[in-house]
C-alpha cells in the first residue's frame, strides 16, 4: 500500500525493477522494523523475475551471506562462493547493517559490491538506518553505500493505515467497518506488521465465536495489545525525561542552539528515540 510515508521509497524501487543499474546504483532503502523493507525488496526481487526470465537475481540477508562465506572458507569453496555472488545481475541484501564489526565478511562484501559495480549489475540494499548511521561499518562500504540513491520508509500515516487496513481485510473476504479501522489505525503507532497482526486476531476470534466484527469486539479483543501500545516509549516521553534529567526545557532540545550543554543532552535523546522507539531518523530530527 502506497502512502505519504513510503510513497519515494516505492518509486525507486519502481524504477530500479523497471530498469536495473540503469536508475539508481546502489539503491538504498531504509527504515525500522516491519515498515516494509522486506516487502518491498521482495517486490523488486518479484517484479524483475516476472519480466525478464534471463536475468540472474539474488535474494539474501547479510546474516546468510556472512555465515555462507564462512562454510565457503571452512569447506575451501571461497571460489564458488564468489562466483554465485559475482555472477549476479541483480543482488538484494536485507539487513545490511548486520554486517557492523564482521571484518572479514565486509572485506568479502566490499569486493562482491566492487565486482557488481564495475560490471554495471543492479545492488539494492536494506538497513534500519541509513550508511552514515550504522556503526562499525568501514568507511570504504560506507561510501560505496552512499553513490546511490537513498530512500526511507517512514512510519505510516492514519490514512495509509487505515487504506492497509482495508486492504488486508479484503484479501480475507471480511467486511471491515470504517469506525474499527480508523479504531485500530488510531491506536496502533508502533508499525504495519503490529497493525496487520492486531486485524488479523480480531478476524479469528470473530470467526471463532460467530460474531460480526464490530467497534466494541475490536475494542475487547485488542485491549491487551492497545494498552501495550499506549504504555509504548515515545518520542514526547523521551525529550521530557532528558530535558528534566539535564534541567533544560523542550524548547532548548528542540531548539538550533548548538552549545554544549544543549547539544550534548540533544544526542542523547536522539540516541534514545532511536534505540527505544520504531521512529525513523527524519521523524526523530523533527
Amino acid at each position: 500500500m502506497v502512502g505519504s510515508s513510503n510513497q519515494f521509497a516505492h518509486a525507486a524501487s519502481r524504477a530500479v525493477a523497471e530498469a536495473p543499474s540503469r536508475s539508481y546504483n546502489p539503491l538504498f532503502i531504509y527504515g525500522g522494523v516491519g515498515l516494509g523493507k522486506t516487502h518491498l525488496m521482495h517486490a523488486i526481487g518479484q517484479y524483475v523475475l516476472d519480466h525478464d526470465r534471463y536475468l540472474k537475481l539474488t535474494y539474501i540477508s547479510s546474516e546468510r551471506f556472512m555465515n555462507e562465506m564462512i562454510n565457503a572458507v571452512r569447506y575451501d569453496r571461497v571460489l564458488d562462493f564468489r562466483e554465485r555472488y559475482r555472477s549476479v545481475d541483480v543482488l538484494l541484501v536485507d539487513d545490511i547493517q548486520f554486517l557492523a564489526g564482521k571484518e572479514g565478511t565486509q572485506t568479502e562484501f566490499f569486493h562482491t559490491f566492487n565486482a557488481l559495480y564495475d560490471s554495471q549489475k543492479q545492488i539494492v540494499l536494506s538497513s534500519d538506518c541509513p550508511p552514515h548511521e550504522i556503526q562499525a561499518l568501514e568507511e570504504r562500504l560506507r561510501s560505496r553505500f552512499e553513490w546511490g540513491l537513498i530512500a526511507d520508509i517512514q512510519s505510516p500515516d492514519l490514512e495509509t493505515k487505515v487504506a492497509i487496513l482495508k486492504k488486508k481485510a479484503e484479501t480475507e473476504s471480511v467486511p471491515l467497518p470504517d469506525n474499527v479501522a480508523m479504531y485500530i489505525a488510531g491506536k496502533i503507532k508502533s508499525n504495519i506488521r503490529e497493525l496487520e497482526g492486531s486485524l488479523i486476531r480480531l478476524i479469528a476470534y470473530a470467526s471463532l465465536t460467530g460474531q460480526d466484527i464490530s467497534l466494541p469486539l475490536a475494542q475487547d479483543v485488542l485491549k491487551n495489545i492497545l494498552e501495550h501500545e499506549e504504555r509504548a516509549i515515545t518520542i514526547d516521553i523521551i525529550q521530557k525525561f532528558v530535558a528534566d534529567y539535564y534541567n533544560l526545557k523542550m524548547a532548548d532540545l528542540r531548539s538550533r542552539n548548538n552549545s554544549k550543554s544543549i547539544a550534548m543532552p540533544r544526542q542523547v535523546a536522539m540516541y534514545l528515540c532511536k534505540a527505544l522507539t520504531h521512529a525513523s531518523l527524519p521523524e526523530i530530527g523533527r
